[in-house]
């Protein structure tokens, strides 16, 4: 994935970003959430220990793009913050 840089964005560009990472990260969190309910759900069924290693390495992956997706938020704020808009 591309970097964006936010500081060539417009002011209406930068609410716009800032609009549709605020819904990712709703996204994500329940993705997390449910992922992390599915594997306590699986330990408590007794699954075997390889299901549940593959299901923590998914988790692993799932974490990272939460990750980016929390950096892009706070470049956008440090942009509207930057601009005196926030």
């Amino acid at each position: 994935m591309a970097t964006i840089d936010y500081s060539a964005l417009t002011v209406d560009e930068l609410l716009a970003a800032e609009a549709k990472i605020k819904k990712q990260r709703i996204m994500w969190a329940f993705l997390i959430g449910g992922f992390v309910g599915i594997t306590l759900w699986a330990v408590m069924l007794h699954a075997s220990l390889v299901k549940v290693g593959l299901l923590v390495l998914f988790f692993g992956a799932l974490g990272s793009g939460g990750k980016k997706n929390e950096e892009d938020f706070k470049a956008v704020e440090a942009e509207l913050r930057s601009r005196s808009i926030r």
